[in-house]
């Protein structure tokens, strides 16, 4: 059995297809994986390093107008497209599971013209172009969140089976992430976290928040805060506490850090998580069941972000903040109310659970394998 994968560009669309290519690989020990992408996003050099082959193709932008823009990168993706043609007849596989971008377009189109079976997964609330495209001719197309009505084609078999994420972030051992941070188990955690390059934001009114607990002016106890700048944002977080003078013994514990590889171990020790909305995050957040404060970003395509967020918030499994609503003074007080409510941490822990869909990388996983094992005459020696 083979399948190949595609979709990239951001870890949002990339790690939900490695956390369905590791349960696929379990499930189907024989199974053959390959990526597929341009190679010019992530996926270029976290496929290998997660041990699955990778090929490259080109592909361009959905062009939303007529420029010499829009022209190259239909251009691109008619390149694309023959190139996906090419290695679907020579890799011969028994289906093609997409995750979104625009690297998924050439080889979704190659693989509907083909008959291969085509699978999608949506990972946000507002489905992007290339998956309400693709999803006229996918076998099915699984949605993180219950996609609202018009959202997709009329013709798009959809399942809402919540987004994969990796087994690992289940597995981490509550004392060991204790340990790794020098943290206590007993002291109130909050996990703050922009993304792997950061947010400006929320990072500047963090800050502000953290001078006013050290100024003595906010009803808390002493918090333990794991901090994640950001990588282009660390070195500029670290000069502007110390010109604020926070003095990170008035808050606590305070561990800052541009980037978290071993992020299962911040999952299992927050109480609180205060983050941007992106739909992998949400997904971790919600499997676990940690009550949220979500600050989405506001320039994400369709407004994503702040749909996102808005489906955990009316489930009561999380606290939206705009950005443009954001102040110090606000999210503390809002830090304030959930650190001092442990009925309403217990709440919206609950919620988040209620919502969270920690069995939906098995699930996809398995549909896979039983269209796979279906599927494996896909092509005939006159084909090649």
């Amino acid at each position: 059995m083979r399948v190949l994968f595609t979709g990239g560009g951001t870890g949002g669309h990339l790690y939900p297809a490695l956390a369905v290519a590791d349960l696929l690989r379990e499930l189907e020990p024989g199974c053959e994986i390959i990526f597929v992408g341009t190679g010019e996003g992530l996926e270029g050099k976290v496929v290998p390093g997660a041990g699955y082959p990778f090929r490259r193709i080109a592909a361009g932008k959905w062009p939303r107008n007529i420029s010499f823009k829009a022209i190259c990168d239909l251009t691109s993706l008619g390149k694309g497209y023959l190139q996906g043609l090419s290695l679907l007849k020579e890799v011969r596989p028994q289906a093609v599971f997409a995750t979104g971008g625009y690297v998924s377009v050439p080889l979704g189109l190659a693989a509907a013209s083909l008959k291969v079976p085509l699978f999608l997964h949506e990972q946000n609330s507002v489905p992007g172009m290339a998956n309400k495209l693709l999803s006229r001719w996918a076998e099915v197309t699984f949605t993180t969140f219950l996609p609202e009505k018009g959202s997709f084609p009329l013709r798009a078999k959809l399942v809402h089976s919540g987004l994969p994420i990796r087994s690992k972030i289940f597995k981490a051992d509550p004392l060991k992430s204790y340990k790794y941070f020098g943290l206590d188990p007993d002291t109130f955690t909050v996990l703050v976290t922009g993304g792997s390059r950061g947010a400006r934001c929320i990072n500047q009114v963090m800050l502000e928040v953290y001078q006013e607990i050290c100024h003595g002016s906010a009803a808390l106890p002493k918090l333990q805060v794991i901090h994640l700048t950001g990588v282009t944002e660390h070195r500029q977080f670290c000069q502007d506490m110390e010109h604020m003078g926070i003095n990170t013994d008035d808050i606590g514990k305070l561990v800052i850090k541009p980037y978290l590889e071993e992020m299962e171990y911040a999952l299992k020790v927050a109480d609180l998580v205060i983050s941007r909305a992106g739909a992998a995050t949400l997904a971790e957040v919600t499997a676990l069941g940690i009550p949220a404060i979500l600050i989405p970003y506001p320039f994400a395509t369709a407004d994503h972000q702040y749909h996102n967020a808005r489906y955990l918030e009316r489930h009561g499994a999380a606290i939206l903040i705009p950005e443009k609503e954001l102040t110090p003074v606000k999210l503390l007080r809002e830090i304030e109310k959930l650190a001092g409510d442990n009925d309403l941490r217990q709440k919206m822990s609950g919620q988040s659970r209620r919502i969270g869909r920690p069995e939906a990388g098995e699930l996809i996983a398995g549909i896979l394998r039983n269209a796979g094992k279906k599927s494996l005459c896909t092509f005939t020696d006159s084909e090649t």
